[in-house]
């Protein structure tokens, strides 16, 4: 994982059976060249999981992550986009219901 945010995330995956890859590659179109590194992909799915820690998004990146992510969602691969931060770990069921719906 990339940072310690990131391994309280996948911790609590593990714990409750949810198996993803670690930063992967996604674009928005099949052949299409990545054009993100999504943190966590729920394995199997085209699920993407990006833990946001405050100090790295921020203006320009916000504007620019936001972008990207739209454009994974309304690409033809589909993407489901899923992004989490320090506070969602106050809520962890909230989190695993999320990764888990669908």
């Amino acid at each position: 994982c990339g940072s310690p945010l990131e391994l309280k995330f996948l911790r609590l995956f593990e714990k409750h059976g949810i198996a993803v890859d670690k930063q992967v590659g996604v674009a928005p179109d099949p052949g299409a060249p990545n054009i993100s590194v999504a943190d966590f992909v729920v394995h199997g799915t085209k699920k993407a999981i990006y833990i946001d820690g405050a100090a790295f998004h921020r203006g320009d990146r916000l504007r620019r992550d936001r972008v990207i992510r739209e454009k994974l969602k309304s690409g033809a691969m589909g993407w489901e986009v899923l992004v989490f931060g320090r506070r969602d770990l106050d809520d962890p069921a909230g989190v695993i219901g999320k990764v888990k719906s669908r």
